[in-house]
């Protein structure tokens, strides 16, 4: 409840992170690693649909104009003709175990090309001045025996999610937590030198407590934004924006007030 109760507060306001800013940095980093874990689980349980439909998107393109091949301790059977091309120009797949065809179809952006023991992969990045294709070769030993149709990738695909779910949700932690740690450090190694010329500075270890609570709304916005699985938007700049505005409002907010000078008082009857 206290984590829960937290996460509220620092969301609410700048002035909320002032008790946070004195606290011990390992307190700090033990309610960021509770965040991280907690909306990398979101994050994961949110992509699971989404692997779906790409799976179903995948197996049904599969399927159109597929010649008939199954797979049999690691070799490829079959009696069509080849080489046997099907798919459209975004997926292109082909099948050829005579050794005809090894390169893939630059014109599609992605595609799978079946060899006789093995299976190439490409993408096609088309973002610079020519277009570049990215390819990897994979052997086939060890994949299951069975007709290779839309349905098997389903089978494969849900063999493998109990493994890509944990794994992933552990990745998105470390990750998570790699890089809100660097930004947090470099804001408050920055700040810490701007600070020697103000009146009351924050020291180092509050400027890091700051820091390092002032992910947590910025986290929660684009954890909900990707969940959501909007489109054309850049979820970076969001997290940085966020960022940038707790960041900058929670240190003005948590610095002390500068203290007057008291003025001697002055017997003004002196001054006649």
């Amino acid at each position: 409840m206290n984590f829960l109760r937290s996460v509220i507060v620092l969301c609410s306001g700048f002035a909320t992170y002032r008790p946070y800013r004195d606290l011990a940095v390992t307190t700090s980093l033990k309610h960021l690693l509770k965040l991280i874990t907690l909306l990398a689980l979101v994050l994961t349980i949110s992509a699971i649909p989404a692997a779906r439909d790409g799976m179903d998107w995948f197996a049904h393109h599969f399927d159109q104009g597929r010649p008939d091949f199954s797979l049999h301790d690691g070799k490829i059977v079959t009696q069509a003709q080849q080489p046997a091309s099907w798919g459209n120009d975004k997926l292109r797949f082909i099948l050829d175990t005579t050794g005809t065809n090894t390169t893939p179809d630059s014109n599609a952006m992605y595609g799978v090309l079946f060899t006789a023991d093995s299976f190439l992969y490409w993408m096609t990045f088309t973002n610079g001045p020519t277009p570049v294709v990215s390819t990897r070769l994979q052997s086939l030993s060890g994949f299951p025996d069975g007709a290779v149709n839309g349905e098997y990738f389903h089978n494969l695909s849900r063999a493998l999610l109990w493994l890509l779910v944990p794994l992933g949700w552990l990745l998105i932690v470390l990750l998570g937590m790699l890089s809100c740690l660097l930004q947090a450090y470099m804001f408050s190694m920055v700040a810490s030198f701007m600070e020697r010329s103000m009146p009351s500075p924050l020291q180092l270890p509050q400027l890091l407590n700051i820091a390092i609570h002032a992910c947590t709304p910025a986290a929660i916005v684009v954890t909900v934004y990707t969940a959501m699985r909007l489109h054309n938007l850049n979820l970076w700049l969001v997290y940085l924006i966020v960022y940038g505005i707790f960041l900058i409002g929670a240190t003005s907010a948590c610095r002390d007030p500068a203290e007057r000078k008291k003025e001697p008082d002055v017997d003004p009857f002196q001054q006649l």
